[in-house]
């Protein structure tokens, strides 16, 4: 609900802004044509055309890229399945089975998550759909199968506190490297470097083992099958050792590659909106649209709010209005809010059908 009244919010300013320049293009067009039809050959010409280009400017689901929006609505689902694969290898390198697609479930299952208060839906998402509970027979159940050897939740918990920290220290930091040379003002640029510095710390092994540590410390782990609590030790269920660098390196490439796939995907979709004045090349707008999501994402995690609702928007609004101008920067971030919704909806509905499917075929345990 608090998403749909940022929305509803930046969309009546977006609709205001769209009618009052809509008005003075449209009485541009008038203009020009009444002129051409007084005029006559190259000059009609030329008065014709431009009046042409100026009513194609004008934002319509006619003129929509719609091709662009759905290749737009392709890149973000990728971008969003390269972080199940860090969840994948930070699962193996804990030593909890668990395979690449059930990992990349549990990862688009996840994002369903972040649009409830606090985001701790998202870990319960994930585990349950990483360590989903047995559907036993009443005999096995009765006899407290699962009592000697309780589910590795902890470790699964820790290893999903890995990825989204992870990702959003790349966040940040892809943010503040791309914003250090872009049109914005010196303190805006330099919280983004600040951002920069301050997201890459916490990923350093020594540092990132000590906070897992302390997660898992925290933690009071609940045995579905017996209905009891477990206080699971660190010792007993979480080798820090398992963050190395070389892991690091390696899911930190790929979390900075899905950040990029993210941040194309958001150009790409501003570029499908149609413009009242020309947009700048891909060469130049792509690192400013890659490092406005960015940042607006990052920051709206950090908020705590559901989505990240407003936080988003106006931090992506910030970096975007000094390039694009401020109505097709508001249209292109309520485009991206919808679009992303939809597209992790999507996500979410195959993975539960995925996980579901692959739950009913799994065997049960011999009695």
């Amino acid at each position: 609900m608090l998403v749909l009244i940022g929305l509803f919010g930046a969309a009546n300013n977006a609709v205001q802004r769209w009618q009052r320049e809509t008005y003075a293009i449209t009485a541009e067009v008038s203009e020009l044509q009444q002129r051409a039809s007084t005029e006559s050959g190259p000059i009609a010409v030329v008065l014709t055309q431009e009046a042409a280009k100026r009513q194609a400017s004008l934002p319509s689901l006619a003129n929509v890229g719609w091709d662009r929006v759905v290749g737009a609505g392709a890149l973000y689902s990728l971008g969003l399945l390269l972080p199940g694969w860090i969840l994948y290898r930070c699962l193996t390198a804990f030593a909890v089975p668990c395979t690449l697609r059930r990992a990349i479930a549990a990862q688009y299952l996840g994002h369903a998550g972040k649009y409830i208060p606090g985001k701790a839906m998202v870990i319960v998402l994930r585990v349950g759909a990483i360590l989903p509970a047995q559907q036993l027979p009443a005999r096995i159940a009765s006899e407290n199968f699962f009592s000697a050897t309780p589910r590795p939740v902890a470790r699964v918990t820790s290893c999903i506190f890995f990825e989204t920290l992870l990702m959003m220290g790349v966040g940040g930091a892809v943010a503040g490297i791309l914003l250090w040379n872009a049109p914005l003002p010196v303190w805006v640029r330099g919280l983004a470097a600040l951002m920069a510095i301050g997201s890459v710390v916490p990923l350093c092994p020594p540092i990132l083992r000590r906070l897992i540590v302390i997660v898992a410390a925290r933690k009071q782990i609940k045995d579905a099958s017996v209905g009891s609590y477990h206080s699971q030790s660190t010792s007993s269920n979480i080798n820090p050792a398992a963050i190395t660098w070389p892991l690091l390196a390696q899911c930190w490439l790929v979390s900075m590659l899905s950040w990029l796939f993210i941040g194309f995907s958001f150009t790409i979709l501003i570029t499908a909106i149609p413009s009242f004045e020309p947009l700048p090349p891909l060469s130049e707008l792509t690192p400013v649209a890659t490092a406005a999501i960015s940042l607006g994402m990052v920051l709206g995690f950090v908020s705590l709010l559901p989505g990240g609702a407003g936080v988003r928007e106006y931090v992506t609004l910030l970096v975007l209005v000094p390039v694009i101008g401020q109505t097709h920067a508001l249209l292109a971030v309520i485009a991206a809010r919808l679009l992303f919704i939809i597209i992790e909806s999507l996500c979410a509905g195959l993975s539960v059908i995925y996980l579901r499917r692959l739950h009913f075929l799994q065997p049960i345990p011999p009695g």
